[in-house]
């Protein structure tokens, strides 16, 4: 689609000048001529044979609506050679209005009656509809067009679930959708299955799909975003590189302030006892089992089981344990009738290692 250049010159400037587009749509319309499939007349045959494209023309928009802008084109290439209007087959004048012939003093303020006088003012409908829509049907009133709009910007409710990009919600007009018709827009996809619906018994309406659309600003916004892209590709490097520096400080950090592993060592209260205390010390949070033990030889003389006693115990926060090696009740009655003081071996397990001291036992 090709715009004169006056149009669209006209429509940036639009876009500049807060009291043109500031909040409501600003319509440019121009012509296209446009050459069908098959037909052979060029330029290059004759001077003036153009006959054959200035009476096959489309109706070309740029719109300008709150610093949005998009161009659209009216319906399709008429086939075969003949002239035609070249819309979508929407009634005239259900499209976008345009406020440019609707001085804002002049509308006055928006009040129910004036916005439904806005729809309905003549000079400021259009032929245009970028979006698709289900008309002539029952529920397809000016007051429900108005209930999805503060300021009516269309003279139709939107029969899909995206936005055009000209500051339209979907949000608000498919709420309405619902409420009028029972049809929720957000569960369908393609253009069949939003026809259908249309077009329903239920429904009642006619489906006329959106003219078509592009951008007009796609190389000014490349040139405005293109640079800023780049600083944020660039910063986003430099991000990654200190995240990845900050994760080997956090990690030296983390080294330096966890605990040292302890070894596991055995310690006892004394060389001499009637009853053995032993301190074992470690990591924290170990598990370890502490005995005391005869030679194999004094337990057979005794008559008992070489382990006379056998506690458990875990290393606390401070990374010691005290326990207490009291002597198993039969343990205990051979050894007081020996009464000659006994060697034994204590053991300390925990962590998978072993630790051992030996001591006297006296009773």
């Amino acid at each position: 689609m090709k715009l004169s250049r006056s149009v669209a010159l006209g429509v940036l400037t639009a876009l500049a000048v807060p009291a043109i587009a500031a909040a409501h749509p600003a319509v440019y319309t121009s012509q296209q001529y446009v050459l069908r499939p098959g037909d052979t007349c060029r330029i290059t045959d004759a001077v003036a044979n153009d006959a054959c494209i200035t009476d096959n023309q489309r109706t070309t928009y740029a719109v300008g609506n709150d610093g949005f802008a998009m161009a659209f084109t009216e319906g399709t290439i008429a086939n075969p050679v003949g002239a035609t209007s070249e819309t979508n087959g929407a009634p005239a004048g259900r499209g976008m209005i345009n406020y440019r012939f609707l001085p804002g003093t002049w509308r006055g303020t928006a009040t129910p009656a004036n916005r439904e006088l806005w729809l309905a003012y003549g000079p400021a409908q259009t032929e245009l509809q970028p979006h698709a829509t289900c008309l002539e049907a029952a529920w397809d009133t000016p007051a429900n067009i108005l209930a999805w709009q503060e300021d009516p910007f269309y003279d139709y409710i939107p029969w899909q679930k995206t936005a055009v990009g000209i500051g339209d919600e979907p949000a608000k007009w498919i709420a309405v959708v619902k409420n009028v018709t029972g049809v929720d827009l957000t569960t369908l996809n393609t253009a069949a299955e939003f026809e259908a619906a249309c077009e329903a018994p239920a429904v009642g309406g006619t489906y006329y799909a959106a003219d078509a659309s592009s951008k007009i600003t796609s190389a000014l916004e490349k040139q405005i975003t293109d640079p800023l892209q780049s600083q944020i590709t660039t910063l986003q490097t430099s991000l990654t590189t200190l995240q990845g520096q900050k994760a080997a400080v956090d990690a030296q950090l983390a080294a330096a302030l966890a605990p040292k592993p302890r070894a596991l060592a055995l310690t006892l209260s004394a060389k001499k006892f009637d009853q053995g205390v032993a301190m074992v010390t470690g990591n924290p949070g170990t598990t370890v089992t502490v005995r005391a033990r005869l030679s194999a030889a004094t337990a057979k003389k005794l008559k008992i089981a070489r382990t006379i006693s056998s506690k458990k115990a875990t290393i606390n926060a401070d990374g010691a344990a005290l326990v207490n090696l009291g002597l198993t009740a039969k343990a205990a009655k051979a050894i007081d009738k020996h009464r000659p003081s006994l060697k034994v071996t204590i053991d300390a397990v925990g962590g998978g290692v072993t630790k051992t001291a030996t001591g006297t036992l006296t009773r």
